[in-house]
């Protein structure tokens, strides 16, 4: 299983790293047409628009799978034993939860998009297919979540990844 997520992990930063570089590149070009040669970059922010979707959604299996969601901890640090390890099994609950709604939302959305015909503003290029790697990313998240679950309740994940120092 280690060297599956290995192999997920390494493809999924790619996708980060690429989707980065070239909204960077996208910018730099649109900036300089615009002020340089008076013409921007059609469809630029689009297109940034599209990656900046498929970034966050990528690297949503990458938090979920080192429990980094943003969370308050005014009581919680408090929390020990087996208080402690509840309140985490309640909170992966939670997120398989919240994680299967938006990939589910997501999956419809791509449907309407697809049978709408829908384009981008300038480029008219199709949404649907952003959308459905989205969802599909939604659903790998979902199912690290519930991996992670599913090891807190047997009791081989007694602590989150960051509380252990690691995330093997």
């Amino acid at each position: 299983m280690g060297a599956i997520w290995r192999w997920l992990e390494r493809g999924l930063e790619a996708v980060i790293s690429l989707c980065l570089i070239a909204m960077t590149g996208l910018t730099v070009v649109d900036v300089a047409g615009r002020y340089f040669l008076n013409a921007p970059l059609k469809g630029g922010y689009e297109i940034s628009e599209m990656m900046m979707g498929l970034t966050v959604f990528a690297a949503l299996p990458l938090a979920t799978r080192a429990e980094g969601h943003l969370t308050v901890g005014l009581l919680t640090d408090r929390l020990h034993g087996g208080a402690r390890r509840v309140h985490r099994i309640a909170i992966l609950i939670v997120t398989v939860a919240a994680l299967a709604f938006i990939a589910w939302r997501m999956g419809v959305q791509a449907d309407i998009l697809a049978r709408s015909k829908a384009g981008s503003g300038s480029l008219q290029l199709p949404l649907w297919p952003v959308a459905r790697a989205m969802s599909v990313l939604g659903w790998l998240a979902c199912a690290v979540s519930v991996v992670l679950t599913v090891r807190a309740l047997i009791g081989l994940d007694r602590e989150a990844p960051a509380a252990r120092g690691s995330l093997e």
